[in-house]
């Protein structure tokens, strides 16, 4: 009994510590998502159950999965740092082609799919231009 009681407030204090680990880059990204969540939620969007925060080197792509629920209207918009000019996002559905993607010359993607049944997708996250490595992205699913 004893170990739990003594092991429970070390973990408690990584929690409370995790908000200081958060950097000026981070919070730029997560303030860019919210400021986007203002104008989605007077659309009728709601957040879906997927928030991704991460760091790209100029150049460089990440592959994530997400479950999307089917019939609703979804969209996954991204946000990266002041030292980004460049992120682009593309969606595949579970057998590998591309449902959607935004490639355009900006900082701010968005792809979207209304699934039949609910899938696993893949999103793939280029860092097409950072110019301060790394540059610290974030996204967020919406849906309604």
């Amino acid at each position: 009994m004893r170990r739990v009681i003594t092991f429970v407030p070390a973990i408690a204090g990584l929690f409370l510590a995790a908000p200081a680990l958060a950097d000026e880059w981070s919070e730029q990204v997560l303030k860019l998502i919210d400021a986007a969540a203002e104008t989605y939620f007077k659309n009728g969007y709601h957040y879906g159950g997927y928030t991704y925060e991460g760091s790209l080197d100029d150049g460089g792509s990440e592959r994530l999965t997400i479950r999307i629920g089917s019939g609703m209207e979804t969209q996954l918009i991204g946000a990266c740092d002041t030292d980004c000019s460049d992120l682009d996002l593309t969606l595949f559905d579970a057998n590998g082609r591309e449902v959607d993607t935004d490639v355009e010359v900006d900082d701010f993607p968005i792809v979207s799919v209304r699934p039949a049944k609910d899938a696993i997708y893949t999103i793939r996250v280029q860092m097409v231009e950072c110019d301060d490595e790394p540059c610290r992205f974030a996204i967020q699913q919406f849906v309604k």
